[in-house]
Formats: C-alpha cells, structure tokens, sequence
C-alpha cells in the first residue's frame, strides 16, 4: 500500500510541476518553433505611381471597369498600413492607450471597403475622364510619407458634361514623390 501511495504521490507531484508551467521538451519546443509564423515587415509602399496623372488614368481603368479587386490593389494594404502608417499615428503613440493598429484597421476597412464597392458599382461602364484632382482637408506630414485628405474630383463625362465624383477619400504621397490612393472612404 505504501508504494502505492508513494507512485500516486509522484504522480501528482509530476502533474503539478507540468501544469505550473515547467519547460516543454525540446521535441515540443522544435515544433511550436517551426509552428510559429515568421512576421516579415513591410519597408516601402508598393503599386504607387509616379504623379497624380498617372494614377488618375489607372483609376479610371479600375473605376470604369468595375473591377474592386484592381481598385483595391490601388490603395493601402494591411501590411503597409501596419508597418508604416501605424507607427506615425498620434493614436498609436499615446500612454495607455488601448487602440490596436488590428483594431483600426479593421474598423477604417469596413467603411473602405463599403465606399470601394460602392464606387465600382456604381460607376462601372460609365466613360469618364478625371480632369482635376484637388483636395479639401487638411494634409498631414508622417515624415516618410503625407495623406492628402477630403478629395474632389472633376470628370469629363463621354456627353461633354463635367461633374464632381466621389471615387476616393484621401491619397498617399511618399517621401519621393509617388502617390497612390489611402482610402476610398469617401462619405
């Protein structure tokens, strides 16, 4: 009975080392390692374009053919904005705040992505020309790159008309002088 009592009692002892966290064995470890993913970071924007004309005219490519998906490849990514919008965001940088870049981002892509299909939507097959680009908001300085915000665009419409169009909300200019769209909110 008493080497009973002794092996439950060790037993117990070893379950209780386990479960207070004792280090995993080293062929768990390898493969929680070879498990874990490997974060790459982003260090510049990709797909910008060279000036405003040149991404007005692949706008109205992406606009006009309806297509979300080349529109999208258009503007901000996930990545791009976790790596190097975030990090220059007042929120970002304030004591205890409790903001996370997936929190934002998630929120600023519900309304991107609502007003990106909107825009696809409704103005997929129509022939415009955008004639004008300026911009109405404020323009903020993050030192590698500005957003541009509040946009108005003016568009030659096939008829001859010009109106003002929503397609975008804000653009991105990099530090060298290439654009490409922030965000397609654009209510």
């Amino acid at each position: 009975m008493r080497t009973a009592i002794c092996i439950v009692c060790a037993l117990l002892s070893a379950a209780g080392t386990l479960a207070a966290g004792s280090p995993p064995t080293a062929p768990e470890s390898s493969a929680t390692v070879e498990n874990a993913a490997v974060v790459e970071r982003t260090e510049t924007f990709t797909n910008t374009f060279a000036d405003f004309d040149e991404l007005s005219r692949a706008l109205e490519s992406a606009v006009v053919s309806g297509d979300a998906d080349l529109m999208r490849q258009m503007a901000v990514t996930e990545e791009e904005f976790r790596d190097l919008v975030w990090p220059t965001l007042d929120i970002a940088r304030l004591p205890n705040s409790n903001f996370t870049w997936e929190f934002v981002w998630s929120q600023h892509q519900l309304q991107h992505e609502k007003c990106l299909m909107r825009t696809s939507h409704d103005l997929a097959g129509q022939k415009i020309d955008i004639v004008d680009i300026t911009f109405e908001g404020r323009t903020t300085d993050h030192g590698s790159f500005k957003i541009h915000r509040d946009s108005r665009v003016e568009v030659l419409r096939a008829d001859g008309t010009r109106d003002e169009v929503a397609l975008f909300g804000s653009v991105l200019e990099t530090a060298d002088g290439r654009y490409k769209i922030y965000s397609f909110i654009n209510d």
